[in-house]
């Protein structure tokens, strides 16, 4: 029979979601981001398709092909000289596709002659890592994502309501796959120096 004291012998704390850090490099030379001006963020999901083959009236169904869906999470807005992020962010996404040029800019328009756009430039497709952290600061869980680029820069919402609040954005990153390092990982080895 399970009491409170039984319960409170095998309960190991479990884990706590404002433990977390976040880094990684914004494309475009807007240089590396701190785990300290992301407010929010989540270990991506990840997904394994299924095929359905109808078999005598029954479906079997069989693992198909994994997806990686796109990976969001919230920063706090600034403008003074190398925290304005948002407008890094901005600028990472206009290189992508330019507003009024409505092609690639920079070095992801490929070489001076036009001959087509770099898919390993490392300007463009960057790397992202999100750590889940112990209550002593250390990373029990980490994910590092590969070639990420920005598919969405949000929104920043004004209002003469919001007194006392900082004020964010976020930003959604697209990938290719991810690395889990599941929860035997060390700092050295996910790269997190906090």
């Amino acid at each position: 029979m399970m009491n409170v004291d039984r319960f409170k012998q095998n309960f190991d704390g479990a884990s706590r979601p404002n433990r977390f850090a976040v880094l990684g490099e914004i494309g475009a030379g807007g240089g590396n981001i701190n785990n300290i001006v992301v407010r929010a963020a989540s270990m991506p999901s990840v997904t394994v398709g299924m095929i359905r083959v109808p078999f005598r009236g029954r479906i079997v169904k069989i693992p198909g092909d994994r997806t990686y869906e796109e990976w969001t999470f919230t920063v706090y807005d600034g403008f003074k000289a190398g925290v304005e992020f948002r407008d890094k962010f901005l600028k990472w996404n206009t290189q992508l596709n330019d507003h009024e040029l409505n092609t690639p800019i920079g070095t992801f328009a490929g070489n001076p002659v036009g001959g087509g756009i770099d898919m390993m430039d490392q300007d463009t497709f960057t790397e992202w890592s999100v750590h889940q952290l112990d209550l002593l600061g250390q990373p029990v869980r980490s994910v590092v994502l590969k070639n990420c680029w920005p598919t969405v820069v949000s929104e920043l919402a004004l209002n003469y309501d919001n007194s006392d609040q900082l004020a964010e954005f976020s930003v959604t990153l697209a990938y290719d796959w991810y690395e889990d390092f599941g929860t035997n990982v060390s700092p050295m080895s996910a790269g997190l120096v906090i």
